[in-house]
């Protein structure tokens, strides 16, 4: 095969992936007639940051810290003139006057392959004379090689963390998490059916449905409580589609100065309440008509309305707090770790950081000294401070160890219970739901208040290093073959 700064016919001609059918060499012809043309190595430095970016977004990094990854690797190739904006479905890059580039991405999280990727950025950041050919190569490895662990036991841990997610995150008792076992696994075979068959866009839908459906034969003929313990399970079993990272970032992202990709993740989370109380209201009609008529008083459509208001978390079957994230914290995130397909290896590093940021937020919610969104902050500025330590000593993103604790904290639940709420209270049940719009926007605001006025007081002392190394860098300690690079990679990934 031809070679083109170490990259083979085959390479240049593959597609760029996640969604984007054009190829490298397709790419290269854009810049034909462009000052980047000069080499076609310098062409090919193109290539490397539009894959990068795309890369980035796909594994879980989120916008804004990947806009300020990606402008050092960009510097530290040359391309000084750099016009960037990512959005959470399409990436838009140009680099000074040459051809505009816009690419399909989506946010997902695959930690395994996250670390590896910005532990690739970090070095060329460091190192002005990479070898672009082979950098391209060690991307195009982690691309392709399999995630960690086998679609069953990521089956399996995520049984686990909806199970768990009864008593940890939502402190229910522990029929809760026997009733959240079962009921657990049909949304996830739901949510595997979709992904097999292709049907992702109806995935949060159907997974609510059935959700819905199988709930009150739980109830009845299963786990017998009272029907303020559903609150709980379809909790747990949709705990996977609650809003979470949306809000945050969401949030983080208006602040930072990227209002458009703020907004449509806040809306985002908006919808996703909205379609879940919808899909689980319809699942319910059909074996769960007049369920609550001996609570109300009344049969009919308000009698058959889904569980929106939990039980009081007092009683034997109820762990305490110090129980719970004392305790049962340890198997819950040790699950929700390898759900995100994070090596065994980096689980110590993140545990630390979320493990004690969870007992200082309840904590601080049992003295009942500071308003909630108070503590909202605060716990999410303990944890990013630890985050941004880790960050600091081993270059983990800091949104791989807050990632498991927004799951656990399951913010977007309380509005899913006031969307819950408000149909019931149109069929005149006495009920006072919160504006879910209101208490959804607040939190997000309140988590990312905490978390930026962390990244602030960091951010300066962590990314002050790249570009001291890239000043000092000595342009004869250039990389120029994929070994070097793939074991550099590996001694800087955690």
């Amino acid at each position: 095969e031809g070679l083109v700064c170490g990259r083979s016919d085959r390479s240049l001609d593959r597609a760029l992936g996640f969604g984007n059918d054009i190829t490298e060499r397709e790419i290269l012809q854009q810049y034909a007639n462009s000052h980047l043309n000069v080499t076609h190595e310098k062409a090919l430095r193109v290539v490397l940051v539009l894959k990068l970016a795309v890369t980035l977004l796909e594994y879980g990094q989120n916008t804004v810290d990947a806009e300020l990854m990606l402008g050092k690797v960009s510097r530290s190739l040359g391309l000084d003139s750099l016009a960037l904006n990512l959005g959470a479905r399409t990436v838009h890059v140009s680099f000074g006057s040459g051809p505009a580039h816009m690419l399909n991405c989506s946010t997902d999280i695959v930690v395994d392959k996250l670390l590896d990727v910005a532990a690739l950025c970090k070095h060329i950041a460091h190192n002005r004379d990479v070898d672009v050919g082979q950098a391209l190569c060690v991307l195009d490895n982690i691309i392709d090689r399999p995630l960690p662990y086998g679609w069953l036991l990521q089956l399996i841990n995520l049984e686990c963390v909806c199970s768990w997610a009864a008593l940890a995150a939502f402190m229910g008792s522990w029929p809760d998490m026997a009733a959240a076992a079962i009921l657990a696994p049909f949304a996830l075979i739901t949510r595997e059916f979709c992904m097999r068959k292709g049907l992702r866009s109806l995935e949060l839908v159907l997974c609510s449905l059935v959700v819905g459906f199988v709930a009150p034969l739980v109830q009845k003929h299963v786990v017998q409580v009272p029907l303020c313990h559903v609150t709980v399970w379809w909790g747990c079993a949709l705990l996977l589609y609650l809003p979470g990272c949306e809000l945050i970032y969401g949030a983080y992202e208006i602040q930072f100065g990227s209002t458009f990709n703020g907004a449509a993740q806040l809306m985002a989370a908006l919808v996703r309440c909205m379609l879940l109380g919808l899909g689980l209201t319809i699942g319910w009609q059909a074996f769960g008509q007049d369920a609550a008529a001996e609570i109300i008083g009344r049969g009919g459509v308000a009698a058959s309305l889904v569980p929106a208001q939990a039980c009081e978390t007092t009683g034997p079957l109820y762990p305490s707090w110090q129980v719970v994230f004392g305790v049962l914290n340890f198997p819950m995130l040790f699950h929700c770790f390898v759900s995100l397909n994070m090596r065994v290896r980096d689980v110590v590093g993140a545990f630390c950081v979320a493990y004690p940021s969870l007992f200082a937020f309840m904590a601080l919610i049992q003295a009942d000294t500071l308003p909630a969104l108070v503590v909202d902050a605060a716990g999410i500025f303990i944890a990013t401070n630890l985050a941004s330590a880790l960050e600091r000593w081993n270059d983990t993103p800091v949104c791989v160890s807050i990632v498991p604790m927004v799951i656990i904290l399951a913010p977007g639940w309380p509005s899913v219970q006031s969307v819950l709420l408000s149909m019931q209270k149109t069929h005149h049940v006495a009920v006072n739901p919160a504006s879910f719009w209101t208490n959804l926007a607040l939190q997000g605001a309140a988590y990312a208040v905490g978390l930026s006025l962390a990244l602030g007081l960091w951010r300066a002392w962590n990314h002050r290093r790249p570009r001291e190394w890239v000043a000092q860098a000595p342009k004869e300690s250039s990389v120029n073959d994929a070994d070097s690079i793939a074991s550099s990679t590996a001694s800087d990934s955690p």
